[in-house]
């Protein structure tokens, strides 16, 4: 096992993993200990198992992948969805542009909590912008920031 791929909470099944599946040189050995350490993992006879600490970080760094996932479609989604004058859009319209473009790059399913999600991130990292038309939630519309329409 390389470097690059020494084990992590996301690389152990949630029903444990083989230590011999694993690998057993000094990087991993340490990765191991260390993921032991901070109470992610546990030994139970020759199978490395996640604790719950360790179930919870797994569930963590799977949302963040299919999060990353999902703002690269949205923001694609952004960009071809149809726009009014100003350049705004209704979020209705982005989350079911959204679902086309997943079915483009075989993503299973995009929800709307993905979309909404997406959306901010986009929105934090500066490359959407969000403009509120009313007081309520309904109000809110999306562009693409200036400087990448």
């Amino acid at each position: 096992m390389s470097i690059l791929t020494l084990p992590t909470v996301g690389s152990i099944s949630p029903e444990g993993s083989s230590i011999h599946h694993i690998g057993r040189d000094a990087g991993t050995t340490r990765s191991l200990i260390s993921l032991a350490a901070a109470g992610f993992v546990t030994v139970e006879g020759n199978r490395v198992v996640l604790t719950p600490k360790g179930k919870k970080a797994k569930k963590k760094e799977e949302k963040a992948k299919r999060r990353a996932v999902s703002k690269e479609i949205v923001f694609r989604a952004v960009q071809n969805v149809v726009k009014n004058k100003e350049g705004l859009s209704l979020t209705k319209p982005i989350h079911f542009q959204a679902v086309k473009e997943a079915a483009k790059v075989n993503v299973d399913a995009v929800t709307r909590t993905d979309v909404l999600d997406a959306l901010r991130d986009l929105r934090d990292e500066g490359l959407v912008q969000s403009v509120r038309t009313s007081n309520n939630n309904f109000g809110v519309r999306w562009k693409v920031h200036p400087r990448f329409a």
